[in-house]
């Protein structure tokens, strides 16, 4: 495992509750990633599958916690350019709205996938705060 990790940080205005609506389920997280989840997401040691058109490979990721103040995911395997890391989001309430870091993290610095999936990240996070938001499903991704 490596060191690096990416971190994003954001205000959602919505109650907690909202936002784990989104990453705690496949039609959740279809709802603002891809369109094509399939598993279980909602409890320690759940596993899931996401696909997306531009690759034959399916993202595996099986829930390593699941709290309310935290969701977490590993990739043990595929794909193999995320092979060991984790994603996370720390949930936490903010006056009124709700706040959210995120980080995928065990990069080894030097993976060359980093500068393609940092922006990619970026795109797909805006993406679960504006349906988190609205409450209505808008996925990133259309397969």
């Amino acid at each position: 495992m490596g060191d690096y990790h990416l971190l994003m940080q954001f205000d959602i205005e919505t109650s907690p509750d909202q936002v784990r609506r989104w990453l705690e389920t496949p039609e959740g997280i279809a709802g603002w990633w891809s369109d094509r989840v399939t598993g279980t997401a909602g409890a320690v040691g759940d596993t899931f599958e996401v696909r997306f058109p531009t690759t034959p490979v399916v993202f595996g990721l099986a829930v390593t916690e699941a709290s309310e103040e935290r969701i977490e995911w590993f990739i043990a395997e595929n794909p193999p350019w995320w092979q060991g890391t984790t994603i996370r989001f720390d949930i936490s309430r903010e006056g009124e709205a709700t706040r959210l870091l995120f980080s995928h993290r065990d990069f080894e610095p030097d993976n060359p996938v980093i500068p393609v999936i940092t922006p990619a990240w970026a795109q797909f996070l805006e993406n679960l705060k504006e349906v988190a938001e609205s409450g209505v499903a808008r996925p990133a991704v259309v397969n």
